[in-house]
């Protein structure tokens, strides 16, 4: 074997291992890992069989015995596929990432990836028979064939693809995270340029290693600290997020409607009275649920503080309930801070009130509740000028991603009303 050989399969053996320690690392932290996390360890795994299969090309070329015979074909073979598999895979990480900031991305690019992977991976198979990308000689070497560019390009396509959706959402990540991102995609497209004219030098896959250790340096440790960090303040703040929803101006102006009711109309005051238990045992019944709950629980802890405000504001508070869709999970309390957000801050501001709309759908990706308000709006971007804290919706929009990698979005402007939807994907809000 020449001296080229021992390099590409010493380096190639050092890439797979330290794939492996990566693998370890992040398989010993927290047992509870998120969708990202998973993606990234599966990234690190195609990786690794890339990286001992081509190890196992070199090692076994050139020998003319009947294992080495096998060895070197499975092995070239693996070499294509995993290599096409890897491109795929890291599409889904990369989807999930820029998910996972809020971005409403869909799963369509992850599907072209897979499409075209499984389309490369059968021209892999056509060329066993017609050698169209390389050849296994009598001596037991490979040889590339005049069409070994084709299965270059189709790798570059696909990393060209994956730079055109961090392009278009650069601007939902950080430097850091789009420095770590891009390596994963520019280090490889380099990496296949210069195996495609260059012949014995086995980069490509030493190059995607380095670029998942700059993921892993620049994104996923952080990611992981995070989720940690949000998981144990998630723990400390429930009872301080349960007692933040019971306002004291709430209960006193509950008491007082219900104080004039028992004067002017005793079956509506004993209404009344069940609503308030009803909305406070919601409450309290937060602090025992540490997972999500079904959302037609929600819904009744929310009808139970809209009753109470429409028996406060009369008929300058309209609601529609339009939720056909209920069999569902979503964290406890973020429907209902929601809701009182659209009632105090919105509707209520109106000398005239308006109409609050609570509706629901799904498909088989995901489903969504909405809240419409025909109120007073805001603009997004400018911080409120009442001189308070609003940590309400942010607190919700934690413990939407944290506990079922939901996204919460929240459409506004002055004088045309609030919409807020809550987007949970299946495979978590039926869990």
């Amino acid at each position: 074997m020449s001296t080229i050989g021992y390099i590409n399969i010493s380096l190639e053996l050092f890439g797979g291992l330290l794939s492996l320690i990566f693998i370890l690392c992040l398989s010993l932290g927290s047992p509870k890992k998120e969708e990202l996390e998973h993606l990234y360890i599966r990234v690190l795994s195609i990786n690794t069989a890339v990286l001992f299969s081509d190890a196992a090309a070199w090692l076994f070329k050139g020998h003319p015995d009947g294992f080495s015979f096998w060895m070197v074909r499975i092995a070239n073979f693996l070499v294509f596929t995993f290599g096409y598999i890897l491109l795929a895979v890291f599409t889904d990480y990369l989807v999930c990432f820029i998910s996972a900031k809020g971005t409403g991305i869909s799963r369509a690019p992850s599907r072209l990836m897979w499409t075209l992977t499984l389309a490369a991976i059968v021209l892999v198979v056509i060329s066993q028979y017609n050698h169209m990308y390389y050849l296994i000689d009598s001596q037991n070497i490979y040889r590339r064939q005049r069409w070994f560019w084709i299965s270059q390009m189709a790798g570059i396509i696909c990393m060209l693809i994956n730079g055109t959706i961090l392009i278009r959402y650069r601007k939902y990540l950080s430097k850091k995270e789009l420095t770590g991102l891009a390596a994963y995609i520019v280090l490889p497209v380099m990496a296949m340029l210069v195996q495609a004219f260059v012949y014995g030098i086995a980069v490509l896959y030493i190059a995607t290693t380095v670029s998942a250790l700059c993921i892993y340096i620049s994104i996923q440790v952080e990611q992981s600290r995070k989720f940690s960090q949000e998981e144990l303040e998630l723990e400390k703040s429930r009872t301080a997020i349960m007692l933040s929803q019971i306002h004291p101006h709430f209960l006193y102006n509950s008491l007082s409607v219900i104080k004039g009711l028992c004067q002017t109309d005793p079956g509506k005051a004993e209404l009344a009275v069940d609503h308030f238990s009803g909305f406070l045992r919601g409450n309290l019944d937060s602090l025992t649920a540490g997972s999500p709950i079904p959302f037609s629980q929600e819904l009744s802890h929310t009808r139970h503080y809209l009753e109470l405000e429409q028996m406060r504001f009369g008929s300058r508070l309209n609601v529609i309930y339009d939720a056909p869709v209920t069999d569902f999970l979503i964290p406890p309390l973020t429907l209902q801070p929601i809701v009182e957000n659209a009632v105090r801050h919105g509707i209520v501001k109106r000398e005239e009130g308006g109409t609050l709309t609570i509706s629901t759908a799904g498909t088989s990706e995901a489903c969504t509740v909405t809240v419409t308000d025909d109120g007073i709006g805001f603009d997004p971007l400018k911080p409120m000028q009442d001189g308070k804290k609003h940590i309400g919706i942010q607190n919700v929009q934690k413990r939407l991603q944290t506990q079922c990698h939901a996204i919460l979005t929240i459409r506004s402007a002055p004088g045309c009303g609030t919409v807020a939807v809550i987007t949970l994907p299946r495979n978590t809000a039926g869990k």
